[in-house]
């Protein structure tokens, strides 16, 4: 009996839905508010009319058919202006700090050796790397914070649900879903976690999971390196737009995603209609605004610093494991050995440096050089860099001779050592080969490692999308953190002898003599829909109380980036197609699916009646 009552009641529900093109619960609320309003113009009398407040006259203007519209993009811009350009102008400072944190950490633990690095060294200098990276986000995330509390404090936030609402309708969203997706990276730039996090106050269960799923497709800023990179590289005539096709070729991706899954997994979802009171405009407070944030930005912290640890461990045991073989690493040993002997040799054994230098003495020489060359960096001055040269001719004035190139001051007289310009000149040889080694160990390892078996094996399938095994790795690397895919790129490609200066765009072109704006595209796309990262997918795990959409908002965007960059590489090359020319008929090609996508009635997202 119960369930022929359901039934029925379903029924119904239908022939309302195709008769009104709206929900019950819609109708029933509006017809509430007019009975409410009838009621009180029976009952009460007024002597004069309600004057308009002031929320009543800014509404005029905020949520005016077409200057709404056009504030809310200024909003917007202004929030990124602030957040994200002049954010990342602030880690200018703090990175610094960081870099001298990093310094003195790597000045305790065991000294490096001439090729091979010791363990104890390596292991913490890379967690420190990792977990700096993050950190040095901090001023981008406070601000970030400070202006979502400005605009939820002051009730503007409700105002921008409002103005999205009858765009984001068509799609399975509501206006809800707008900050979620703004946070996350509308635009190129922004981060996901809170973006997550900020889809808790979506009362729609529904629209709730569907902004989850696409939010990881947003442009976080972690993807910003690779993009810039490549920009640089392929279309350097074309970057404003190629970053404007990168920002807004997201948003149409994701909002044909959500509708799809809103059509399919989530067709059951349960659903609630969007109702929305305006709340009045109001001042913000600089203690709320700050308690807010700090917040936010503490629990921000709090949660990922423990995971960045974890995971950059794992990376590095997967980029290194199991290592060169005994007998490899004795081959570079004895190269290593012949050219110290040929620097030996070219110095004289009658020089006086040369037994300073002998043994351990040429490790610790390379350190002192190191060092040295990093405060001379630091120094901006001429009163700075003289205080540099003071100190380390404190340090040892032997090794100070050489690395000054024989020029040093005794008794307020300046004096040349020939001698040691003589080593100076020899070392900068040796030391150029000692890079060149160190790079191929490097590569070797990598490509021996775990993650570079995997990557070669990867090559025949990912080659169809432009992608050969080195991009596999920095792609594998990057769904721990997306920063990685950089910073692997450039330990990969490493300069030859003597090159160490070359920038990675220099680096990557010698290597990849036969990539093409198509590869770039390719790489491109498929780094917008990239699957969100670990921290990222503990938030999701979280914040919808299930594994499988974690599972799901894994594994969908990869294989929908690689179909797309399949379709981009593979189909431009079929097509005859240039870099910009795929770049233009993909984006006209996925503007007409979104748009045909949003025809498609739901019933659950239908126009309000009348």
């Amino acid at each position: 009996m119960g369930m022929d009552i359901l039934t029925h009641v379903e029924t119904e529900r239908e022939k309302f839905l195709s008769q009104h093109k709206t929900t019950p619960e819609k109708i029933v609320a509006r017809k509430r508010y007019e009975a409410a309003e009838r009621i009180a113009g029976l009952a009460v009398r007024r002597e004069r009319e309600i004057p308009r407040t002031s929320t009543d006259k800014i509404d005029q203007i905020v949520l005016h058919r077409f200057l709404g519209p056009l504030i809310l993009l200024m909003v917007i811009f202004l929030f990124y202006e602030l957040s994200i350009v002049q954010g990342y102008k602030i880690t200018a400072y703090t990175w610094p700090a960081l870099a001298a944190c990093r310094d003195f950490i790597a000045s305790i633990l065991p000294s490096p050796g001439f090729v091979f690095d010791p363990l104890l060294r390596i292991i913490p200098l890379g967690l420190v790397d990792g977990i700096a990276a993050v950190f040095n986000y901090i001023p981008i995330f406070l601000i970030l914070f400070a202006l979502i509390a400005i605009m939820e404090d002051s009730g503007y936030m409700a105002r921008v649900a409002f103005l999205l609402d009858r765009l984001f309708r068509y799609f399975g969203l509501h206006g809800q879903s707008a900050m979620p997706m703004i946070v996350s990276g509308v635009f190129v730039g922004g981060c996901a976690i809170p973006g997550v996090m900020a889809c808790r106050t979506i009362k729609d269960e529904k629209a709730k999971l569907a902004t989850m799923l696409i939010c990881p497709l947003m442009n976080c800023l972690a993807k910003i390196p690779l993009y810039v990179l490549l920009v640089g590289m392929f279309f350097p005539a074309y970057k404003g737009i190629t970053m404007f096709f990168i920002a807004t070729i997201t948003i149409i991706i994701a909002l044909a995603v959500a509708k799809i899954i809103g059509l399919t997994l989530l067709r059951r979802a349960e659903t609630a209609p969007f109702v929305l009171e305006l709340p009045v405009y109001h001042m913000p407070t600089i203690q709320g605004v700050l308690r807010r944030c700090l917040e936010r930005t503490w629990l921000f912290v709090k949660k990922i610093v423990t995971i960045v640890m974890v995971v950059v461990l794992i990376i590095y045991l997967l980029l290194n494991f199991p290592g060169l073989s005994a007998e490899r690493r004795a081959y570079y040993e004895s190269e290593t050995n012949q050219h110290v002997r040929i620097f030996f040799s070219a110095i004289g054994e009658d020089n006086p440096y040369a037994k300073l230098l002998e043994g351990s003495g040429l490790t610790a020489f390379t350190v002192y050089q190191d060092d040295y060359k990093k405060a001379k960096m630091s120094a901006t001055d001429k009163k700075s860099k003289s205080a540099v040269d003071e100190k380390f001719m404190k340090r040892n004035g032997e090794f100070f001779k050489i690395v000054n190139r024989g020029k040093y001051e005794m008794g307020g007289k300046m004096l040349k050592d020939a001698d040691a310009l003589k080593v100076n000149r020899e070392y900068k040889k040796l030391d150029s080969e000692r890079n060149r080694i160190k790079g191929n160990i490097k590569e070797e390892t990598i490509l021996g490692s775990v993650m570079g078996r995997v990557g070669r094996a990867l090559e025949p399938v990912t080659t169809y999308a432009g992608f050969n095994w080195r991009v596999n790795i920095a792609l594998i690397s990057a769904f721990a953190a997306k920063e990685n895919s950089v910073a692997t790129l450039g330990s990969i490609y490493q300069s030859a002898g003597g090159e160490e200066e070359k920038s990675l765009e220099e680096r990557m072109k010698e290597k990849e003599t036969n990539w093409t704006p198509l590869h770039a595209l390719a790489l491109i796309i498929f780094m917008t829909m990239y699957p969100p990262c670990i921290p990222t997918l503990l938030m999701i795990r979280l914040e919808s109380g299930s594994t499988k959409w974690a599972l799901f908002a894994t594994f969908y965007p990869i294989a929908l980036g690689f179909l797309m960059a399949i379709l981009v590489f593979t189909g431009g090359n079929l097509l005859g197609l240039s870099g910009m020319q795929a770049m233009i008929v993909f984006y006209i090609c996925a503007l007409l699916v979104t748009t045909a996508l949003g025809f498609i009635k739901n019933k659950d997202t239908a126009e309000d009646y009348g």
